[in-house]
């Protein structure tokens, strides 16, 4: 087989987007980030922070024994969802996609700080490898894994905030796609850009 060849995808699991999630998914998940947030910005009596956890074993005792494969978990995979309804991905949503490129929507919150009232510079990174695999599936090139991703900071990233960010394929070469992607707030600043490299995966490339 070539290394273009169609259907073909090695050890890498065909994970596809899900339609119908669960409509108790999306609060789910939003009370989850909304904890995160908590975590990060309160100081109660140690009392609640036991009583917190007593809630929180008792959530894992719900769910644990209902694991999945990838393919089938649904977490992760909701495009009409805030980060896909992945708890730990920020709020944002996919606005507009296509080959020429990506359009997404969101802000960061309180859980994302790394320090006064910023963005944490390592979560920017992670919200651009997350767009570029959203840039090449809509492009309908998969399976991929990132080679190298740069990001230049311009400005500071505020958390509660309305941002844009766009991204794109700027050339291709065999398997290498090469993206390219900004990061702007709702005047228009630049605030971060990114570029990459996504590889196709050879046949036997898990």
């Amino acid at each position: 087989m070539t290394d273009t060849a169609s259907g073909t995808r090695g050890g890498f699991p065909d994970v596809q987007p899900v339609e119908n999630a669960p409509v108790e998914l999306g609060p789910f998940v939003a009370a989850l980030r909304r904890l995160q947030d908590l975590t990060v910005s309160t100081n109660p009596d140690p009392e609640l922070w036991a009583a917190a956890t007593t809630h929180l074993e008792n959530a894992c005792a719900l769910l644990d024994g209902h694991q999945v494969p990838e393919t089938e978990a649904v977490a992760g995979r909701v495009l009409s969802l805030p980060g896909l309804a992945h708890p730990l991905m920020p709020p944002w949503m996919v606005t507009e996609f296509g080959p020429d490129g990506v359009t997404m929507e969101g802000h960061f919150t309180q859980s994302h700080v790394g320090g006064n009232h910023a963005v944490h510079g390592g979560m920017i990174p992670l919200f651009y490898d997350w767009m570029f695999g959203m840039v090449v599936s809509t492009a309908g090139i998969r399976p991929t894994r990132t080679a190298y991703l740069h990001v230049d900071y311009r400005k500071i990233t505020p958390i509660d905030e309305p941002l844009i960010a766009q991204g794109r394929i700027s050339s291709t070469d065999g398997r290498k796609v090469f993206i390219s992607s900004t990061m702007t707030s709702a005047d228009g600043s630049l605030l971060s850009e990114a570029n990459g490299l996504m590889v196709r995966l050879l046949p036997h490339q898990p």
